[in-house]
């Protein structure tokens, strides 16, 4: 009988054990599992084509210019209006992190690092997308207050009442009651359990997604 040997096509190769842990540390985020965050299909089509940024160029929306009376009158013609373009860009935020344990380390310790990795590797990517994410909204923060006088933004600190998600809502005018979820910091939700302001409603009886 021939000797049998151990290849690479028995072990776990590195570049699926790498997509497996990606997928499921996108899956697990909770901003994912409630909707805030999710993959856009045009937006990723574009990505896997390379670069560091992709253009998203629009339409803009028509104006609120009024209708024009309408009559028989030949020579009285509709003025002729434009659409706008617009032209957007995504950057890409590419991130990375290598964890290496030598053979004699895991021979001296009587167990093996790289199995608490595997385990904790989720956990660790939550916390660097939220990061990411967190790092990003900042930006848009910092643009509001720096270029739009903070139009969109209420400060409320840990002091957060009840009223102030509604002052907040309410920035963005008739469309307030478009919004579906918040993330809140843990501080902000402390005051407002032991103020008694939040319910649990089971997504059966919410209405939506």
């Amino acid at each position: 009988m021939a000797d049998a040997y151990t290849r690479i096509a028995d072990a776990i190769v590195p570049s699926v054990y790498a997509q497996y842990s990606f997928e499921e540390h996108v899956q697990s985020l909770e901003i994912y599992q409630a909707g805030i965050l999710f993959s856009d299909p045009a937006i990723a089509s574009k990505l896997s084509m390379g670069g560091r940024s992709v253009d998203m160029p629009g339409w803009k929306d028509l104006g609120n210019d009024p209708s024009e009376p309408v009559n028989d009158d030949p020579a009285d013609s509709i003025e002729m209006k434009k659409i706008g373009a617009r032209r957007e860009v995504a950057a890409r935020n590419v991130g990375a992190q290598a964890w290496g344990i030598p053979d004699l380390t895991s021979i001296l310790a009587g167990d093996d690092p790289q199995k608490l990795i595997v385990r904790r590797q989720t956990d660790y990517w939550q916390r660097a997308n939220k990061l990411t994410l967190l790092g990003i909204l900042k930006g848009v923060v910092a643009d509001n207050l720096a270029n739009d006088a903070g139009d969109l933004v209420r400060v409320t600190g840990a002091s957060i009442v009840d009223t102030d998600i509604i002052e907040a809502a309410y920035l963005m005018g008739d469309r307030a009651d478009k919004f579906k979820t918040i993330w809140m910091h843990s501080k902000q939700m402390k005051a407002l359990k032991l103020a008694d302001l939040i319910d649990y409603v089971p997504p059966s009886e919410q209405g939506g997604r």
